[in-house]
């Protein structure tokens, strides 16, 4: 019997897929449908199911519409190729190619994938198929400034992560920028399409995940960037409530500086009906291509930064210093990368300057004395954007969750890549992923420390995603926040607690840069 078919045996033995089946490829029935997925190619006993779609196709009459429900499919289905990405610009490749550069990779090496509007689809890895496994959930929520990325991105792919982690690993799809966070007159306040896509992704993965494995009782939402951002929001969204029991926040907490209405984004739709062909009503706009909305919201609304706006509904209002959180509390690791903005800024003194300018007026000179700790402009600019965006906020967020009752812990990512590219940008953003997945890519110089560090953050990763606590066997102890001797675990060439940095400077200006709700 080949190896391939006796995986499949097993996992039929299990409940997940045909009992009649002959191929070594793993399936499991999902309503009136049968999804054919494959095998790992490092970890055989991984079965993967990509391109699974969780809504209908957000397009025509349900383009800027929430997800609607997916009709019930039958038959079988190929899930072996992923899907689409959501229609966006060159802004995500850019990064990769910022990135590679600097590691001395020609841009051309990277490319974007096809792009549509018909997106709504998430990707499923798994160690053990059926219902009797009830295995840890980690879903991920990818980022791209809300304006750009895809749930299958190199450094996104989930196979590594659930071998070794022996978690299953859901990757979601979203819509994104002018598809995923508009507003119009014609809308009544609806906005948030990008987060109404990711709650109906984990109501899909509430109703299927047990077959491929997965504990619906126990699902982590992780994510970065503007990922993590959307976790923030759905932390407190009683529109989230019961969908997910733990979060991981990685390089997020900004959320907490957005004051977007429903009103600005109306206005931004008057603007972009204005840069069309013809017509400015919504029923017009419906019909135009995606080509035709992705240029016009380029051209008229080149300067927006794309995010949720308070709805009511999904986003009940602006996330606080006082309440930042609003929901039943879940348990929460969150952290920042050490040199977040450095890869972004130069040794420009205005632009310094600007930035620190455009925090709420009564930080500023903290903000300054911050920057102006530091050896060169250039960091002085990093430092205190990144303490404003994340550092604080995350420290904040962590607080919240321990006065709701729940489980928090912090970290800050300080490892530098050997070379010269790990020296042009230090602990970048972003630079945690592939520690996280186990996707570090053959043109990242890697070498043992980097391996080491790898199996220390998927182990508390996993932990954490099983039992609320990254602690476990093997691994340096890593406290709970604690507000009164708050300490975070730095994550580098050594793995240490040590005191939280700017902590008390923090608490100091926290109603200060993220005030109170109205």
């Amino acid at each position: 019997m080949s190896r391939g078919l006796c995986l499949l045996l097993l996992v039929c033995a299990a409940g997940g897929c045909r009992s009649d089946a002959v191929s070594a490829a793993p399936q499991v029935r999902v309503g009136e449908e049968w999804l054919v997925g494959r095998f790992g190619a490092t970890h055989p006993g991984v079965a993967s199911f990509l391109g699974v779609p969780f809504a209908e196709a957000p397009v025509g009459e349900l383009r800027w519409q929430a997800p609607q429900p997916l009709r019930a499919p039958q038959g079988r289905r190929a899930a072996t190729e992923f899907a689409a990405a959501c229609y966006q610009d060159d802004y995500n490749i850019d990064w990769y190619r910022k990135v590679g550069a600097a590691f001395g990779v020609e841009s051309s090496r990277f490319r974007n994938p096809p792009f549509s509007e018909n997106c709504l689809y998430l990707n499923i890895w798994t160690p053990a198929i059926g219902a009797d496994a009830k295995l840890p959930v980690m879903a991920w929520i990818h980022g791209g400034a809300n304006r750009s990325g895809w749930s299958f991105e190199s450094n996104y792919l989930g196979e590594n992560l659930a071998a070794r982690g022996n978690v299953v690993v859901v990757s979601i799809a979203y819509r994104h920028g002018v598809f995923g966070f508009f507003g119009h007159p014609e809308l009544e306040g609806a906005s948030n399409f990008g987060l109404l896509d990711q709650i109906a992704a984990l109501r899909w993965v509430q109703s299927h995940i047990g077959t491929f494995g997965g504990d619906p009782a126990n699902v982590t939402l992780f994510g970065e960037s503007a990922g993590a951002a959307n976790i923030g929001y759905l932390m407190a969204s009683p529109a989230a409530e019961g969908l997910f029991r733990r979060a991981i926040s990685q390089s997020g907490g900004y959320q907490m500086l957005e004051r977007r209405s429903p009103a600005e984004l109306e206005a931004l739709g008057e603007s972009l009906a204005a840069a069309v062909p013809e017509r400015r009503d919504l029923a017009h706009l419906r019909r135009l291509n995606s080509m035709t909305i992705l240029a016009a919201a380029n051209s008229a609304l080149k300067d927006h930064d794309w995010g949720p706006a308070v709805d009511g509904v999904v986003v009940v209002s602006p996330v606080s210093a006082q309440e930042p959180l609003r929901v039943t509390p879940v348990d929460l690791l969150i952290g920042t990368n050490r040199d977040e903005w450095y890869m972004y800024v130069d040794d420009d003194p205005a632009a310094r300057d600007a930035a620190i300018d455009a925090m709420p007026a009564d930080s500023r000179p903290a903000l300054r004395t911050l920057a102006d700790s530091e050896v060169s402009v250039r960091k002085g600019h990093d430092r205190a954007v990144t303490f404003a965006n994340m550092v604080c906020a995350g420290y904040l967020m962590a607080g919240a969750v321990r006065h709701a009752g729940g489980r928090a812990f912090v970290y800050r990512f300080d490892r530098v890549r050997p070379g010269p590219g790990g020296e042009r940008l230090l602990a970048y953003h972003g630079a945690e992923i592939p520690y996280v997945f186990d996707t570090h890519d053959n043109w990242l110089a890697t070498d043992e420390v980097d391996r080491r560090l790898t199996e220390t953050l998927i182990g508390y990763w996993s932990n954490f995603a099983r039992t609320g606590d990254p602690n476990g066997d093997g691994l340096p102890a890593w406290p709970q926040y604690v507000a009164a001797d708050a300490r975070l675990m730095a994550l580098g060439d050594t793995v240490a607690s040590q005191p939280a940095p700017d902590h008390a400077l923090c608490l100091e200006q926290a109603d200060t840069l993220y005030g109170a709700a109205p």
